[in-house]
């Protein structure tokens, strides 16, 4: 009796030892995962401090969820896109690799009932247009990363600095952006034919006239910059209309807007509408074809920048640019 009451003693001593040791490695692993928190993200609408590794991180634009997956993060929810079958972009969903997060519909503002409810411990919103209004809600329940300078005004390399920093994984932005702005170089220098053209960017017309990007602090001009295209000096001389960055021309006044390539995009059936229009037929751009209509996906990959969208312009935009270029 008295050996068996040895041997129970000495196997609760040593369950009692073993699991001392798993707290402490449990303790360590933790700490080891927290490494670099907390960390403060400073933005227009306030400073998010994260005091952990975030693990349900909410992505309130695309161009978020974009950002995060690039940087190794899937979102376990992101904004959901009306226009696109599914919900989602096509090179965010190559991105997801088969995951699943949560859409939300911010049609009609930033559902904040629905992102408290996903519990999130952190949410991104630097593209965010709605997070004005939301942000005194959001930021009670978490960490709310927002933009620097507006929606959508930080550059993608930025956003991309700011997001990885608030994930505590700062040293993988720098990689994502090198590689990116790698790619915009060599396909830069695989066509010289666009180097020093002039283009116009038309956008959504209504009855009376169209609206046109009229600075070069426009992201999409940016990275046609990075092309070694241009604006057309007549539209940025343009007044700004009530749109940021943008100028309205009326359908009188289209023939300001020639360039060596037109850029059209907007809600569908926009190309036909500016066909039946015509001082849009007779620009010299559009009667030699050098002339390039956009979906509404491809518009949003170079209107609303990342590394995965960037990447996927790059791919599906260019080949109809140099056609347009070499016109």
């Amino acid at each position: 009796m008295k050996k068996n009451i040895r041997w129970a003693i000495l196997l609760v001593a040593a369950l009692s030892l073993a699991a001392g040791c798993t707290n402490s490695a449990n303790t360590d692993t933790a700490k080891a995962a927290d490494k670099g928190f907390p960390v403060s993200v400073s933005g227009k609408l306030g400073t998010a401090t994260i005091t952990h590794r975030p693990k349900r991180v909410v992505a309130l634009s695309w161009t978020d969820a974009d950002i995060a997956l690039s940087l190794g993060v899937t979102p376990i929810a992101m904004q959901k896109i009306p226009v696109v079958a599914g919900g989602v972009e096509p090179w965010t969903k190559q991105w997801l690799k088969g995951a699943t997060p949560t859409l939300l519909d911010t049609s009609k503002g930033d559902p904040i009932d629905k992102i408290v409810a996903l519990k999130p411990d952190l949410i991104l919103a630097t593209k965010d247009y709605a997070l004005q209004q939301s942000y005194p809600q959001l930021s009670k329940f978490a960490p709310v990363v927002s933009y620097v300078n507006g929606p959508n005004l930080d550059t993608w390399q930025d956003a991309t600095r700011t997001i990885a920093k608030a994930l505590g994984v700062p040293d993988r932005a720098s990689g994502v952006i090198s590689k990116t702005e790698s790619q915009i170089s060599q396909t830069k220098a695989a066509h010289p034919e666009l180097n020093g053209k002039t283009y116009t960017f038309l956008i959504s017309p209504n009855d009376s006239g169209i609206w046109a990007i009229n600075t070069t602090k426009d992201v999409s001009a940016q990275f046609m910059a990075s092309l070694g295209l241009s604006l057309t000096p007549t539209v940025t001389k343009m007044p700004t209309s009530s749109t940021p960055g943008r100028a309205f021309i009326s359908f009188e006044n289209l023939d300001k807007a020639d360039a060596d390539i037109i850029i059209l995009t907007g809600p569908p059936g926009t190309p036909a509408k500016m066909k039946a229009i015509p001082g849009f037929r007779h620009l010299k751009a559009i009667t030699k074809n050098a002339y390039v209509p956009l979906d509404l996906v491809p518009a949003e990959a170079i209107g609303f920048p990342s590394a995965p969208s960037l990447d996927w312009a790059l791919k599906n935009l260019i080949p109809d640019l140099s056609q347009a270029a070499k016109r």
